[in-house]
């Protein structure tokens, strides 16, 4: 008995085609990790800026505010409230630094302006 050249593929090409798929597969495997990666993080900033904006709110109704977190999609987030003085002295420029709770990542920084009689 005589073999065909045309009868199968021998160990070694077997081998090479299963490395090639390896390969392509660990190249999407990796960069499905990255897009997910990005997506949480935008999600977290998009958290981080409506907290802001609703401390912000608080603070331009005057709502007292405290140093508690602030839960947002189930995010916790510290918010930073400063005031700083304008060339009008009948208002205040406000910013607002929302960070992932326990950290000191900022993930979006609002400034706004309010009456300078308003309380903090």
């Amino acid at each position: 008995m005589t073999r065909q050249g045309d009868a199968g593929f021998t160990l070694i090409e077997a081998l090479v085609a299963m490395a090639v798929l390896a390969l392509g597969a660990v190249s999407l495997l990796s960069a499905t990790q990255g897009h997910s990666k990005r997506i949480t993080e935008l999600s977290d900033r998009v958290a981080a800026r409506w907290a802001a904006e609703y401390r912000l709110s608080e603070v331009r109704a005057g709502v007292p505010t405290g140093a508690e977190p602030l839960e947002v999609y189930g995010i916790e987030f510290d918010l930073n409230v400063t005031r700083r003085p304008t060339n009008d002295p009948a208002v205040q420029a406000v910013s607002v630094d929302s960070a992932l709770s326990g950290t000191d990542q900022v993930l979006f920084i609002l400034d706004g302006y309010v009456a300078a009689g308003d309380p903090l």
